[in-house]
């Protein structure tokens, strides 16, 4: 059995529905559902039962009457963890709360630039400045913005990084610069520290707004774009946020002493600068359409657009084992070595460089460029999600066909998952007829690039998910350049050999965490963005 068909999926559903009261009862009890059960670490492609647990013990510390059953009807039983979405869903569904996780697609309000000049082929004279995290990428950002003469425009998800915010005041306030940026509007404490002292420190010198996200709203659940535009002439784009994470105060080249546990220390990224006026204006120009967008809704009442405006609901933090956090390696790590920036292309000369961004013109770029892979396909992506929702139509289909071509001889498919529940995410691709193979699991991943061919490469900031892809707000390259897939290529085999692992571990105990209370021993708090970031 390839994919877990519909009449399978309705015969265990059968089953779940005639045994859950009795599944209700066991302790931490999340959900149940139809799906392939994880056995010693593969995928078994047989229908069964899945039961999710808020937190799923060894079997030698379970009581026999609280143990899952073997079987059910004609079905294996098995027992997954269930990651923190499960169990937040869980909890509010009990609550009866009405916050929605989710926009409703036709809710969205977003409308792009007319002509949608996002959606065109340009040709590139200048460089660009190939970079990855965490073995570059604040010694690459730092000297970028302290460069600014004239303006300076951002639009950031997470900016929780103090010493990112003082460059930012710096830069902006020193040296006379304007200013503008657009901020996702879900913000951790540290951000609306952060968010205070920029307004108080540079006054009349930024024009900036929060992106409000969610139904009725222009977009679904994130602004989730990295790019900063410096003097209208170029610009960073990255797939990571200005954050601790994924920009770690750490020189692993320029200080080799801090390169040994830099794996744990950052994220791995992927990071452009590029020199080019016109894609500098172009991203500006839709930086700027979002901030007129919000500024318009301040002046048609709506307060919450403004950066003083305090946050509403917020997600809730996370207990998460300090274990999962630590782990750098695969089963061929050897002595760090840290990839130095490039740029390229080595001999000046024109390329080709496909902008993009959601909602714009993302998912019908790269399904495009994925179908004309003859030889390979790398993908490296903090998570995948599969989704059938009729809403998330375009994204279903690019998943089905790279799933088709997981199984196509000759051609070499790699795809490298970050480890944040990633059992789960990968069993669920493989019902949809992923072969699992191709899937890699890695620690600290928290790139969204692709290669194809090994003469084409994707930087982006969109996750793969229905609202990543289709509703969310991000930004990326397709660059068709051999050395710049090259250099990305290198980073990624590295990855492939030494960082990640080919088996399926269980996936880590994550726990929403209660309001009050004391830390468990063995366990972190983390905010719900710093967790998934």
């Amino acid at each position: 059995m390839r994919r877990l068909d519909a009449s399978s999926r309705a015969a265990v559903r059968a089953v779940i529905d005639a045994h859950l009261p009795e599944l209700k009862t066991l302790p931490g009890f999340v959900g149940a559902e139809p799906g392939f059960p994880i056995v010693d670490g593969r995928i078994l492609r047989e229908p069964a039962i899945l039961v999710f647990v808020s937190y799923k013990k060894p079997p030698s510390e379970i009581l026999v009457e609280d143990r899952v059953p073997r079987q059910l009807g004609l079905f294996r039983v098995a027992v997954l963890q269930a990651d923190p979405w499960r169990q937040l869903e869980a909890k509010l569904a009990t609550e009866g709360s009405e916050i929605d996780l989710a926009a409703d697609a036709d809710s969205l309000s977003y409308e792009g630039i007319e002509g949608d000049p996002i959606d065109m082929e340009h040709q590139v004279e200048g460089t660009l400045l190939c970079h990855l995290g965490p073995d570059a990428g604040w010694p690459v950002l730092k000297p970028f913005l302290e460069a600014t003469q004239s303006s300076l425009t951002v639009a950031m998800y997470d900016f929780n990084a103090a010493y990112i915010a003082k460059t930012f005041i710096d830069t902006v306030r020193d040296g006379e610069v304007k200013a503008a940026l657009t901020w996702d509007d879900s913000m951790t404490a540290p951000e609306t520290e952060i968010r205070a002292q920029i307004r108080r420190r540079l006054k009349n010198r930024l024009d900036g707004a929060i992106i409000q996200c969610g139904s009725g709203r222009r977009f679904a659940s994130a602004y989730h774009e990295k790019v900063a535009v410096r003097d209208h002439a170029s610009f960073w784009l990255s797939s990571g946020n200005w954050s601790k994470r994924s920009q770690p105060d750490i020189d692993p080249i320029g200080d080799p002493a801090t390169a040994k546990g830099m794996y744990s220390a950052g994220n791995r990224e992927w990071h452009l600068i590029v020199d080019d006026e016109v894609l500098a204006k172009l991203f500006e120009r839709y930086i700027h359409h979002d901030l007129d967008a919000a500024k318009a809704d301040l002046e048609a009442g709506d307060p919450g657009v403004a950066l003083d405006a305090q946050g509403g609901w917020r997600f809730p933090d996370v207990l998460v084992p300090i274990e999962s956090l630590t782990a750098e390696s695969g089963p061929g790590l050897a002595t760090v070595e840290p990839i130095a920036p490039v740029a390229l292309p080595s001999v000046p000369r024109r390329f080709k460089v496909q902008p993009l961004l959601t909602p714009d013109n993302y998912v019908g770029r790269v399904t495009d460029w994925l179908a004309s892979a003859r030889r390979s396909i790398y993908l490296q992506f903090s998570y995948i999600t599969y989704s059938d929702k009729p809403s998330d139509e375009r994204f279903t289909q690019l998943l089905l066909r790279l799933a088709e071509l997981s199984y196509k001889p000759g051609l070499d498919m790699r795809i490298i998952v970050g480890n944040n529940g990633a059992a789960d995410k990968i069993r669920r691709l493989a019902e949809a007829g992923f072969n699992e193979a191709v899937f890699r699991v890695q620690s600290n991943v928290h790139n969204k690039g692709i290669i194809v061919d090994g003469a084409s490469v994707l930087v982006s900031s969109a996750n793969w998910s229905g609202d990543g892809v289709l509703r969310n707000r991000d930004a990326g390259l397709i660059v068709h350049d051999r050395e710049a897939a090259g250099y990305f290529s290198r980073a990624f085999l590295e990855d492939w050999e030494s960082r990640a692992r080919p088996t399926l571990a269980d996936d880590a105990p994550v726990l929403i965490a209660p309001e009050d209370g004391s830390t468990p021993s063995g366990m972190v708090r983390m905010s719900w963005r710093d967790y998934f970031s």
